[in-house]
């Protein structure tokens, strides 16, 4: 079962910073997080979830920011989600509100993901993100050395790198 959060609400973590600091608004994170089409993933998330039966689903904002920082930092899914429980700007990233020391989140549900996820998502996420990163010029990712792709995402770091070559094609 998916039910989508509603994240119109714009309040980022203000119980977390009590003595009235903020996140810093130009962290590249905020910023890459703005001109990602979260609606759009969600739309094509839920489609492989039942709306009325079985055990509600992890919220597809999260997984869908998680895949994109692993096809952006090359990081395993351990080092991923490590990444999310540390970071406040991560948590931002990810959809989250108010900063979650202890989130619940477990690195085999990538893994369980990126094998339910159909043909239409990963195309979308393969065309969509790298043409974002292009249009923004947001390709001053660094990025790691894989060891073994995953079936869907193969063209998507070719074409990050090409990008980075050739920023202005």
């Amino acid at each position: 079962m998916y039910t989508p959060i509603d994240d119109k609400t714009r309040s980022l973590f203000p119980d977390f910073f009590h003595f009235g600091s903020s996140l810093d608004a130009s962290n590249r994170w905020l910023k890459l997080s703005e001109v990602i089409p979260w609606g759009r993933m969600d739309e094509l998330y839920r489609k492989y979830f039942s709306e009325t039966a079985g055990r509600p689903a992890v919220n597809g904002r999260l997984i869908c920011a998680l895949l994109v920082l692993k096809r952006i930092t090359g990081l395993s899914d351990e080092e991923v989600v490590n990444m999310f429980s540390e970071n406040p700007y991560i948590q931002a990233f990810c959809g989250r509100k108010y900063f979650d020391r202890n989130p619940d989140i477990n690195p085999s549900i990538l893994s369980e993901r990126r094998k339910r996820l159909g043909e239409e998502f990963f195309t979308f996420f393969d065309t969509e993100i790298a043409r974002i990163l292009k249009e923004q010029k947001y390709v001053r990712f660094k990025f790691h050395s894989q060891r073994k792709r995953k079936p869907g995402f193969l063209s998507f770091i070719g074409k990050i790198k090409r990008l980075l070559h050739n920023p202005l094609s």
